[in-house]
């Protein structure tokens, strides 16, 4: 029995669905069939280009019908991709080739300003050389070793802000999406919206969840997920929507002020940030007919944990408990493991705890554990409970957490006191600093409610060293280019220039 690789998704895809659509975009589609055919031929156009096995490829591109094809093309011809936003500043994009040394770096046109960043590496652009690259004579090229051998790069910014790149393998990738996929579960018949950033792994892991399922995916862009989302959910028939609070924000503000008939959306799952419990119930009125799914994971393990929309009523403030085949516990700093109930570190053991950060020995050894078995554990960051049940209770990143007048809080419990109040679409909390004040931002749909609305109803659900010292009105709140709201950007608002 041969050993996975990421590539083989798609090989079983195309036997299985060979005439259902795969990937959608605006003009153009492809079935799984036609797809496999075109990952052929590229990958052996990347071969010819020079990448041998374990090389590097960079890829730089906004979301488009071409960016999961040269992805799995590069795995199918051995090599280590990683999908990089085309938002990237050019130091990060310096940085991230001196760590990586590529021997490939694929270009969307826009950025030809990366160039020069390129060192050795042969350069292709997307717009002028997809084509004939999708047209190299087909070779038969030998099986990739797959299994625990490296498979992709996820490029993070650390404490320090230096990009760190999470390294998964052929094998963390079939366990975790197995495991999500036995409580998502989608279906053939599903069509997936991204209009996340595929860089973002959230965003990309559902090319994975397609695959598996034989759905099809619909190559949105960020930008879609605006004013326009609902007529673009029902334009091209999505059933599920994957999503961040900003973006669930968004729907629910527009499906409030001017509905659309959205029978076919059966289902809505949310990461990388805390999606507040008043967003759930807005939602499950909205769409009464989808299931909402809170989930937790980070990066180097890719899913945590997931709640099932059973359970919510019951778990309201949950997270969910851990994938199957997997553990979590929380964890004092003295590394003991806590009682149900007891907030600590989360830490993470399972076959999808990724193999470390490339290149960075000491931040790996940060954040991996070895056992004498060789099982790894991940180091989380993230502060939180398990109940008795096996529940997760989310708290917040060790980042995020703040200390304010004596008192250790989470920005979690603020924001989703906040997201109580009628009008509120979205809340980030942080702390100045500099005027020793807790400042919490926040964006509101139609009439703005009073500050005194505003702290009468904070007051009901949160302790007095809790409440904010400053509440300030946005008409939206910035967001990172993977959605999350912007905590950076938020404290860069407090500076005297602002």
């Amino acid at each position: 029995m041969s050993v996975f690789q990421i590539s083989d998704f798609l090989h079983q895809a195309s036997l299985r669905y060979p005439q259902r659509l795969f990937l959608l975009g605006a003009e153009t589609c492809l079935t799984f069939s036609e797809a496999a055919a075109v990952v052929g031929r590229l990958a052996s156009g990347i071969r010819a280009l020079g990448a041998e096995p374990g090389d590097r490829v960079l890829i730089v591109s906004e979301n488009r019908l071409e960016l999961p094809l040269i992805t799995l093309a590069a795995t199918h011809a051995g090599a280590v991709f990683s999908v990089l936003s085309s938002q990237i500043t050019e130091a990060s994009f310096e940085r991230i080739v001196g760590q990586c040394e590529p021997v490939l770096i694929v270009l969307e046109a826009s950025r030809a300003d990366l160039r020069s960043c390129c060192g050795a590496a042969k350069v292709v652009v997307l717009e002028q050389d997809f084509e004939t690259l999708s047209q190299s004579s087909l070779t038969e090229l030998p099986r990739m070793e797959g299994g625990h051998e490296l498979a992709f790069l996820v490029f993070t910014s650390g404490s320090t802000g230096v990009p760190r790149g999470v390294m998964l393998s052929h094998a963390n990738v079939e366990f975790v999406t197995k495991a999500i996929l036995a409580r998502l579960q989608y279906r053939e018949t599903d069509r997936i919206g991204v209009f996340l950033p595929l860089s973002f792994d959230y965003g990309f892991y559902q090319l994975f969840y397609a695959m598996m399922s034989g759905a099809a995916l619909f190559i949105g862009r960020p930008e879609m997920a605006g004013p326009e989302l609902p007529k673009l959910l029902a334009r091209h028939e999505i059933t599920v929507l994957p999503g961040v609070p900003t973006l669930f924000a968004g729907l629910i503000k527009m499906q409030s002020w001017r509905p659309v008939a959205l029978p076919q959306l059966r289902l809505l799952s949310n990461t990388g940030d805390h999606l507040p419990l008043p967003h759930i119930r807005q939602l499950q009125q909205l769409f009464p007919e989808a299931s909402v799914f809170p989930m937790y994971g980070l990066t180097e393990c890719k899913r945590v944990s997931i709640l099932l929309p059973g359970e919510i009523d019951a778990h309201e403030n949950s997270v969910g408990r851990a994938l199957d085949g997997t553990e979590v516990w929380a964890e004092s700093p003295e590394g003991q493991r806590l009682p149900p109930g007891e907030v600590g570190e989360f830490i993470v053991k399972g076959p999808h705890v990724g193999l470390g950060y490339w290149r960075a020995p000491e931040e790996t050894a940060k954040r991996y554990r070895t056992l004498p078995d060789g099982t790894r554990l991940l180091v989380t960051g993230d502060y939180g409970t398990v109940d008795a049940g096996g529940f997760l209770h989310f708290h917040a990143r060790s980042d995020f957490m703040i200390k304010h007048r004596g008192h250790r809080m989470s920005p979690v419990e603020i924001e989703e006191a906040a997201c109580r109040v009628p009008g509120v679409t979205a809340a980030g909390c942080i702390k100045d600093e500099a005027q020793d004040k807790l400042c919490l931002f926040l964006a509101t749909a139609g009439t703005r409610p009073e500050d005194a609305v505003i702290f009468s109803e904070l007051s009901q659900h949160l302790e007095r060293a809790k409440l904010p010292d400053r509440v300030i009105h946005l008409s939206e709140l910035p967001r990172t280019a993977n959605q999350k709201v912007d905590r950076k950007a938020l404290r860069a608002l407090l500076t005297p220039a602002s």
